[in-house]
């Protein structure tokens, strides 16, 4: 009947069995022959096509079967291998004045009589399928060229799945259906799948052909030494003649192909002359196309059952892990694999969630699926912040999301508020009550007695006000109101942009006021207390002030590396100051200066290559010389240490949420957060697998740890912010140490406290030195690189034996000599 899409037989027909006439070839024989076309270009009657007619009318044309691609078969009824067929060679084009018979022609199919949109169809007949409509999957903004399925439906070459050099014949049925080949791959591509590569060349080694070429050359091997190759005191090289001849034996075996079969499960009976493939089996047939056209990054194919990429890979995903695609540690399915969809995710921009919440939705199904952890990691951050709207969603797509997941989603959203909470508190108006609730309040104190806190509180407390003026007239409102004129924002509040350009703000101003040279004495585990020693006063006072608001609410932030400003002077306006004795010094900084000397004193405070001229610096700058004007220069340094404090209370609280979570692409115009990350093992990852290995800096030791608690926690978020990556830049890149927070401590093994130049044991209730140095900004800690094939999340351990920083005496455990005598 005409529409229907009958299966090829293998049986031969009865013009084919007439006295005199050429046996069909087994390829031929899959198909029905072409419906007579009449004169006027209409098919002729439904009683023309029947088989006795078409056994009567042979096809006109001898050339017939040379414009169809088949692949030949020997004379068992299997395709022959590439050394015995000629397989190795393309089909050749039809002639200009002949047509070649095209194989959806030669099936009873339903075809469109044009593709072109508006034109009419061929009507459909009760009982009839409907070949579906099929095109290249493409992103939304380009064209969908349509897609010819006659090749795949036939069981026939598929032209961008055929490679020549191809050493693996992949057939789209069982062995007993007897069609040919559809794919020919390189076996690379089934190497990541224990399955296929197990069907594959276990039909190799179950091969019919006994003994086989191979097996021949093998029994003919001898290694037995020839008598006239060995004489007396010449030395025998039996070995290597003996090699040779194995060598050219082995010239002898011709290259042999890998026969692989998949059995789907489809509806159609192959065996039979007159049975039909269903939708259902059309569309497998698609999916496993797919699947091998993904291994080798090619175009994929989309239906109207299956139009969006979304589905498409779900198919390959389920296909992949049916067979056991995976690589070493199981961490993804197969290092083509993986490569191939990170190049499929960038075409068609899976990861760019930021204006839907169905595509975040698909971003965590399909990273979990394809067991792809960037993926996975996008959709997971974007889908915590704005996790509100994907409930009220109520999409179905949600409860295909592992429980896994879906729990440290609500896990992260929790975090989150908790976070955004505290930072509404401080920043909505900018109120920091902590800052001098400690020490700097107390009238009994050492630094009460020579600092003068409550003019660093007035200096505070009018750095706020111009701040908080500064951002009313930039935005209209302080919070900002949603869709203001002096605003785009889609929401009112304290959103992610916004609270980015305020870090971003006094990131400047921290780079315009540090003391690059002053590294914090400060460590999270040590509490200060009030002995003194050599270190200045006045930035013991500021550390002790800054120590209280960092413990002052959980979690407890770590010390900034750098943690005093540059301080106003007469060394830099006046040459002779220096020479002054301490009375003359104290009495000349009590003395109210001159605009121009103030400007200058100013000028020579900040860090010239850390002006960046923005709105808020040129503000800050002019409303310094304001507040500085008719001022001495230790009213000036007051106003200096206030508006530090103030600066140094605003950076710290920003860190956990302007700090976006690592390893994201799509991030720009984003106004919910995207720091919270996935804790613990992606869902296709045992737990095991993510620890990480590191090494403790000034030792060799190798310690696992878990990688979130390293990468992800407080002390790990902090050392991606602004002060700390200066801070590795200021210090030569050399490592600068800072102990982690107790809530890092509580949870991972510390590194051991590093030994002074003479062996001593630093105390943890002393104070430090000011000239001590330390070894890291980091933990302590440094990842050891990964072995080939392992994804970060599954890494092994790397132990390396060797010091190269050991001397002969240190590896032999001998004393030094002393310095000045020789052993």
């Amino acid at each position: 009947m005409p529409g229907r899409i009958d299966s090829p037989t293998h049986t031969n027909s009865r013009a084919g069995s007439r006295p005199g006439s050429r046996p069909p070839s087994p390829a031929k024989a899959f198909l029905r022959p072409v419906t007579p076309v009449s004169d006027a270009g209409r098919p002729e009657s439904r009683a023309s096509s029947r088989p006795d007619s078409r056994a009567s009318n042979p096809p006109s044309s001898p050339h017939k079967d040379f414009h169809r691609p088949f692949t030949p078969n020997s004379d068992n009824g299997m395709p022959m291998s590439k050394g015995n067929t000629g397989l190795g060679s393309r089909p050749s084009s039809p002639s200009k004045h002949t047509r070649a018979v095209t194989p959806t022609s030669e099936l009873k199919v339903h075809k469109r009589r044009s593709w072109i949109p508006g034109k009419a169809r061929a009507e459909v007949q009760p009982g009839e399928v409907q070949l579906p409509n099929a095109w290249i999957a493409a992103p939304s903004d380009l064209e969908k060229p349509r897609y010819d399925l006659s090749p795949l439906l036939n069981f026939q070459r598929i032209p961008e799945l055929w490679h020549e050099s191809g050493d693996v014949l992949v057939y789209l049925h069982a062995r007993e259906a007897h069609r040919g080949p559809s794919f020919r791959l390189d076996s690379s591509v089934i190497t990541a799948s224990r399955k296929l590569s197990s069907m594959a060349y276990g039909n190799v080694l179950r091969t019919n052909q006994t003994p086989t070429i191979l097996e021949n050359q093998m029994r003919s091997l001898s290694l037995q030494i020839p008598e006239h190759t060995s004489k007396p005191g010449s030395p025998v090289n039996g070995s290597s003649q003996g090699s040779r001849a194995m060598s050219d034996s082995f010239d002898d075996v011709p290259a042999q192909d890998v026969h692989l079969y998949l059995p789907l499960p489809l509806q159609v009976d192959l065996t039979s002359a007159h049975s039909s493939l269903s939708i259902e089996d059309i569309e497998q047939l698609i999916a496993v196309r797919n699947v091998f056209a993904f291994l080798t990054n090619q175009s994929l194919v989309a239906t109207s059952k299956t139009p969006n990429i979304f589905g498409i890979f779900l198919k390959i995903a389920d296909f992949l892990q049916r067979y056991e695609f995976s690589n070493l540690d199981g961490s993804t399915l197969g290092e083509d694999a993986a490569t191939n969809f990170r190049g499929y995710s960038d075409r068609f921009r899976l990861a760019d969630v930021r204006t839907s919440r169905e595509k975040t939705i698909e971003a965590i199904i399909l990273g979990e699926r394809m067991r792809s952890l960037e993926l996975y990691n996008e959709g997971f951050v974007h889908g915590v912040g704005k996790y509100d709207e994907i409930v009220k969603l109520k999409s179905p797509k949600y409860y295909m999301i592992t429980d896994a997941t879906a729990k440290r989603l609500e896990r992260a959203t929790l975090d989150l508020g908790l976070r955004l909470r505290t930072v509404r508190t401080r920043l909505e108006s900018f109120d920091f009550p902590s800052a001098f609730s400690g020490v700097a309040n107390s009238t009994t104190s050492t630094e009460s007695k020579t600092i003068r806190f409550k003019a660093w509180k007035a200096s505070f407390l009018t750095m706020r006000r111009h701040v908080m003026t500064f951002y009313k007239e930039s935005y209209g409102a302080w919070p900002p109101s949603a869709k203001s004129k002096k605003n785009e924002f889609e929401e009112s509040g304290l959103n992610r942009i916004l609270l980015q350009e305020l870090y971003r703000d006094f990131s400047d101003l921290y780079d315009l006021l540090v003391n690059r040279t002053a590294l914090t004495t400060r460590s999270t585990d040590q509490v200060s207390s009030d002995e003194f020693d050599e270190e200045e006063v006045t930035a013991k006072a500021m550390r002790r002030i800054l120590d209280e608001y960092d413990r002052s609410s959980p979690p407890v932030q770590p010390p900034v590396p750098f943690d005093v400003p540059l301080l106003p002077s007469l060394e830099g306006t006046r040459r002779d100051f220096e020479r002054l004795d301490a009375k003359k010094q104290k009495k000349e900084n009590a003395k109210r200066l001159e605009n121009d000397e103030i400007n200058q004193a100013l000028m020579q405070s900040y860090n010239r290559d850390g002006i960046n001229s923005t709105a808020f610096i040129q503000a800050f700058m002019t409303f310094e010389r304001q507040s500085a004007r008719g001022k001495s220069i230790e009213e000036i340094q007051d106003l200096r240490n206030g508006q530090w404090l103030f600066m140094y209370a605003v950076i710290q609280s920003l860190p956990l949420v302007v700090v976006d979570a690592p390893g994201l692409q799509w991030t720009t115009g984003v106004e919910y957060f995207l720091c919270e990350v996935p804790k613990g093992a992606a869902p296709w990852i045992q737990e095991s697998q993510s620890r990480g290995w590191y090494t403790i800096s000034g030792g060799t030791g190798v310690v696992s740890l878990p990688a979130d608690i390293i990468d992800h926690g407080v002390d790990g978020i902090y050392r991606r912010s602004h002060c700390w990556q200066v801070a590795e830049k200021w210090s030569g890149q050399n490592d600068l140490t800072f102990v982690p927070s107790q809530e890092s401590a509580d949870n991972i093994l510390m590194p051991p406290p590093v030994l002074s130049a003479g062996g001593d044991m630093p105390s943890r209730s002393s104070s430090p030195k000011r000239n001590s140095q330390r070894n890291s900004v980091h933990l302590g800690l440094e990842a050891l690189p990964l072995p080939a094939g392992v994804a970060p999340s599954g890494a092994k351990p790397v132990i390396a034996r060797h010091d190269p920083l050991k001397s002969f005496e240190d590896i032999l455990g001998e004393p030094k000599s002393p310095k000045g005598k020789k052993r």
